[in-house]
């Protein structure tokens, strides 16, 4: 891992550990870890990250776009301008062919994990980012991710650790498994359905789907990644639930 890859997972080892110390050591709460899971896993990482910064699939309302680009960097997956860039100039651009970092063609390991600590994936190209390279604020977050995520994390265990494990870290950290999941799983070819034939070996899993926001009704997609509503008939996208709350008049 290089030098700049590794300040920027800085956290990112730190919140899986801290998350696995909570689900083997400490009480669970199910009703922090409930409102986590549809915050950070459903709006954070399956809209926010995926849907608004990397595909641009929605108009947020203005006065929600910095809290839910905070919120979405709390999942400490990245940044989001990074976390675009891997999406959109590497997955996209190369899906299952040489350069996508989440292909199982890799082996399972390299898509689940190790891709992370791949040279490849510093060479970001600024093109495929150039839109968002444009906000302030989001070169604000890239910039202040680390301490970011420590601030948090030193002040959430200090003054509300039980609500700082089981709404925030174990959510987080679960985000990041919940996209490894849906790569692996829907780039196999093992099980699921194709709705489309796109170039890539993209499927659809309905059930996962529903357990993951929406994110694992993959082949829809992959058929067309600036639609918001990843389902398609007899199919149903949970993430829409967060529409009527976030997306900007006029928005599709």
């Amino acid at each position: 891992m290089s030098k700049k890859n590794s300040s920027l997972f800085f956290v990112f080892y730190v919140v899986q550990l801290v998350a696995l110390f909570a689900i083997f050591f400490t009480e669970i709460n199910w009703i922090y870890l409930l409102l986590g899971w549809i915050t950070f896993c459903g709006l954070g990482s399956a809209t926010i990250l995926h849907r608004y910064v990397s595909h641009k699939s929605i108009e947020l309302k203005p006065w929600l776009e910095k809290p839910l680009l905070v919120l979405a960097t709390l999942c400490a997956q990245g940044t989001p301008i990074w976390w675009a860039g891997v999406h959109r100039g590497m997955h996209h651009k190369h899906a299952d062919a040489p350069g996508d970092p989440h292909s199982p063609k890799d082996g399972m390991f390299h898509a689940y994990i190790g891709w992370l600590h791949s040279k490849s994936i510093d060479n970001i190209n600024p093109r495929h980012v150039k839109d968002i390279y444009k906000n302030s604020f989001h070169l604000f977050l890239n910039k202040y991710y680390v301490f970011i995520i420590w601030s948090v994390l030193v002040v959430g265990l200090l003054t509300v650790p039980t609500f700082t494990l089981w709404f925030w870290i174990v959510p987080a950290a679960w985000s990041f498994h919940q996209e490894a999941i849906v790569n692996i799983s829907c780039h196999s070819g093992w099980f699921g359905y194709r709705s489309h034939e796109t170039t890539d070996n993209s499927y659809n899993l309905k059930l996962l789907g529903l357990l993951t926001w929406g994110q694992a009704l993959h082949n829809n997609h992959h058929n067309n990644p600036s639609n918001y509503n990843f389902a398609s008939k007899n199919e149903f996208d949970p993430s829409v639930i967060f529409l009527p709350f976030i997306k900007a008049k006029g928005s599709q």
